[in-house]
């Protein structure tokens, strides 16, 4: 922490424990996703070496609040950020910990950024380690979890490779088709970086239902090529679409991942998507109609208009579905865009869980009251694959044909589907 911010913390919290009237100011709730309040977070692991981790921190300040302590001072935002370094999520002995503050200033309007920062964590290479990183919104008394696995046991994996765009560190794997990035490791022991290239498209998820075999996983880049790094750096333009996977032994496939996305992403760029998007709800004619209309635009309008009864309730069934489809894309997001990703999938038509329940290797997502027989629970098991972390694979059931046929039918009536609707 530096001596500006400690002398700018002692500052605002001189003026939070006067006797003034304390004024609040909170960002907007996202327009696109109304039904989120979870505070966003962001990390990056990068291996400096055999016995440190350097982790990188972007707060989202999105739904922070911002207080002052009367009209003639600015608006403060306060953070406190506390991470413990254990063995494995499930133990209880800490073998790294610290802890710091960050304070952000804002005038009469907040605007939307991340709050960057970084620390080291000591952890030594031939292990695997669980690192808990809490975030306090100290001016609106809740705590959010960020959890990161660290992966010292592979020299090749992604947390060997830190990439920057724009001279920024890249907290997602995502990026504009030419678009330069920077990649670089801290072996200094390889002398190629070899990067495949995958251009094949991916569709939207099954039903839950659906028992329908999946293809097995082959790798099999449509092109490859090799590059010296200089000073263990490499600069790559990204594709016009696809991926690409980068690799610092050509006889493993363990790797860093980075996709090509729209500009709007992980919002969705044009009708065309919208369609494509809103497969979930349409039945095989509507979806043909509007994907061979000649105005797209007008053709997913009409869809929707139909299903609310009129413009206004089509406005705001729009922005709640894809404001779901937006936060898919964020969240589950791995080989193939989050709304395409069995999670992406159960979430658009659902919205956010009861309760959801995570392990290293699946998560369980329970919509209603535990108790209730009405409740349902979907199991994601975590798919084995070199591109992502974040690929999980639902563990499908003709179980699940009736609750989701009342959910579709329930968008169908123009009417936002909840979890709420499975606590009754």
């Amino acid at each position: 922490m530096t001596k500006f911010s400690i002398i700018l913390l002692v500052f605002f919290m001189a003026f939070c424990s006067s006797n003034k009237r304390t004024y609040n100011i909170k960002p907007t709730k996202s327009i696109v996703n109304p039904d989120n309040e979870l505070l966003e977070a962001n990390a990056v692991a990068y291996h400096l070496n055999d016995t440190l981790t350097q982790v990188y921190l972007q707060i989202i300040n999105e739904n922070l609040v911002y207080k002052r302590a009367d009209t003639t001072t600015a608006f403060y935002a306060e953070v406190k950020v506390f991470y413990k370094l254990l063995a494995d999520e499930y133990s209880k002995k800490i073998i790294d910990s610290g802890s710091y503050f960050l304070v952000d200033r804002a005038e009469d309007k907040v605007v939307e950024k991340g709050l960057n920062s970084k620390f080291k964590i000591k952890c030594k290479e031939g292990s695997n380690y669980y690192l808990e990183v809490f975030i306090f919104d100290l001016n609106k008394k809740i705590k959010h979890l960020k959890a990161i696995s660290i992966n010292k046991k592979d020299k090749l994996n992604e947390q060997n490779f830190l990439v920057t765009c724009n001279n920024n560190v890249a907290y997602k794997a995502n990026f504009l088709a030419g678009q330069e990035v920077e990649i670089k490791t801290s072996h200094t022991n390889f002398s190629s970086f070899y990067v495949d290239c995958f251009k094949k498209e991916f569709g939207p998820a099954l039903p839950p239902f659906s028992l329908k075999p999946t293809d097995p996983y082959k790798y099999k880049p449509d092109s490859s090529f090799a590059i010296t790094p200089s000073s263990n750096i490499i600069n790559l333009k990204m594709p016009e679409r696809g991926f690409y996977h980068i690799r610092l032994k050509d006889y493993s496939n363990e790797g860093l991942t980075l996709f090509t996305y729209d500009e709007t992403y992980p919002g969705v760029s044009n009708s065309a998507e919208m369609i494509y998007c809103t497969r979930y709800i349409m039945n095989k004619q509507e979806f043909e109609e509007c994907k061979s209309a000649t105005d797209s635009k007008a053709s997913i309008d009409k869809f929707w208009i139909a299903l609310a009864g009129s413009n206004d309730r089509a406005k705001e069934l729009l922005k709640r579905y894809y404001g779901r489809v937006k936060e898919a894309n964020k969240y589950y997001a791995s080989y193939a865009e989050g709304w395409k990703s069995d999670r992406g999938m159960i979430y658009i038509i659902y919205g956010k869980p009861t309760n959801v329940y995570k392990n290293y290797n699946s998560e369980t997502w329970v919509y209603g009251i535990e108790t209730n027989p009405a409740s349902i629970r979907y199991i994601f098991k975590k798919a084995e694959n070199p591109f992502s972390n974040n690929d999980f694979i639902l563990e499908r059931s003709q179980f699940f044909k009736d609750a989701w046929y009342t959910a579709v039918d329930y968008w169908r009536q123009g009417r936002v589907y909840t979890s709420a609707l499975h606590e009754r």
